[in-house]
């Protein structure tokens, strides 16, 4: 109880400094926004060491992952994702992803969603939600993510509940999680 209590207040403590945003670049994961150079918050050496994960038909951008005990001061999230421009020499974030992990305890997630969900009504009140779910094609068996989408000024946000079934996550050791996405136009538009 206690560990969730203290979730949920750190969270609610990082979204407050949300509380005049108006673009994609105001929001943050543990302090790390788009458009800043992952060098603010690490070493180079630590970047160029990480395994780069390239998209299946492009390599023009590529995703880093991080855990808490690599960037000590992550303090909701216990993993980051950045996606980085190939070349940049600035490591400039086009992409940043927030992930909590909620083993056997999918309701939790799903409350601690509808508070960040919440968060972003209340800091951008033009935004509009987009709620809808997605079964992976049925990859996964009976897993589900329960999605929020989010378009604001020059970005998007989307906060998602993963619901992977029991053989799903003994077959791949994966675990129910609370995802938190902030990514710009620009990524936006390669990806698509």
């Amino acid at each position: 109880f206690m560990r969730i209590y203290l979730t949920i207040l750190i969270l609610i403590l990082c979204i407050q400094s949300w509380t005049k945003a108006n673009d994609i670049k105001d929001f943050d994961i543990d302090g790390i926004g788009v458009g800043e150079s992952l060098l603010d918050y690490t070493s180079k050496d630590l970047i160029e060491s990480k395994s780069k994960n390239y998209y299946p038909n492009s390599k023009d951008y590529y995703l880093l992952e991080f855990d808490s005990n690599e960037l000590s001061f992550l303090e909701t999230y216990s993993y980051i994702g950045v996606h980085l421009k190939k070349d940049d020499n600035k490591f400039l974030i086009a992409s940043i992803k927030g992930m909590i992990i909620y083993k056997n305890d999918f309701e939790s997630c799903l409350s601690q969603k509808k508070i960040v969900v919440d968060s972003v009504q209340e800091t951008v009140p033009n935004s509009r939600e987009q709620k809808y779910t997605n079964n992976f094609d049925n990859l996964y068996g009976m897993s589900k993510a329960y999605i929020s989408d989010f378009e604001i000024k020059d970005g998007f946000i989307r906060i998602w509940c993963t619901n992977w079934d029991n053989e799903t996550e003994d077959k791949q050791g994966w675990t129910d999680t609370l995802n938190v996405d902030l990514s710009t136009q620009i990524f936006l538009d390669w990806l698509n």
